[in-house]
């Protein structure tokens, strides 16, 4: 009986993996803000952002494409979506999509979990040991598992630069 007891505790102590933690995903950073697509909910966006959104979100329904606004300046779009089968607050529902134009955001220094940005793309793929794209522009795709979902992080160039490497546009996402 004891052995029966123990073989169920360690099955059921083997079965149960902590949840992810903030840190697990990517967490895009610029001054003293940060987002964490995948982690973050709407509630957390709206302490700095400004987005117009619905009060309630219906059982498994998404946003995309939602126009985020940071001191009256256009910061980016930003996709949000319900998971559950129910209803909820709209500040329940998680970020899933981040699409960021940094000409826009004019901040000076950007991070990747404590890594800070290059302005060159070629580099940060370096650093992140992702896969270097080059095709009408550059572009760099990391991409980390958490659980059952894909966080990818997309760098692009600035194809209307001449110095096409350098850092223009950040996608994050969770699928």
């Amino acid at each position: 009986m004891k052995k029966l007891i123990f073989v169920f505790a360690c099955i059921l102590l083997c079965s149960c993996t902590p949840s992810p933690e903030r840190e697990d995903y990517f967490v895009f950073s610029f001054d003293d803000y940060s987002l964490a697509v995948g982690f973050d909910d709407v509630e957390y966006l709206k302490l700095v952002f400004d987005v117009e959104v619905p009060e309630v979100l219906g059982a498994g329904e998404s946003l995309n494409n939602l126009e985020m606004t940071f001191w009256g300046r256009y910061f980016g779009d930003v996709d949000i979506a319900n998971s559950t089968d129910k209803e909820i607050p709209i500040d329940q529902a998680v970020i899933t999509g981040l699409d960021l134009y940094l000409p826009n955001v004019g901040m000076e220094t950007y991070k990747l979990g404590d890594t800070q940005l290059s302005s060159s793309v070629k580099e940060n793929c370096q650093m992140f040991h992702g896969e270097y794209i080059e095709r009408n522009g550059y572009a760099c795709v990391i991409t980390r598992q958490i659980e059952d979902q894909l966080n990818v992080v997309i760098l692009h160039g600035d194809i209307l630069n001449m110095d096409q490497d350098e850092l223009a546009r950040i996608e994050i996402y969770v699928e």
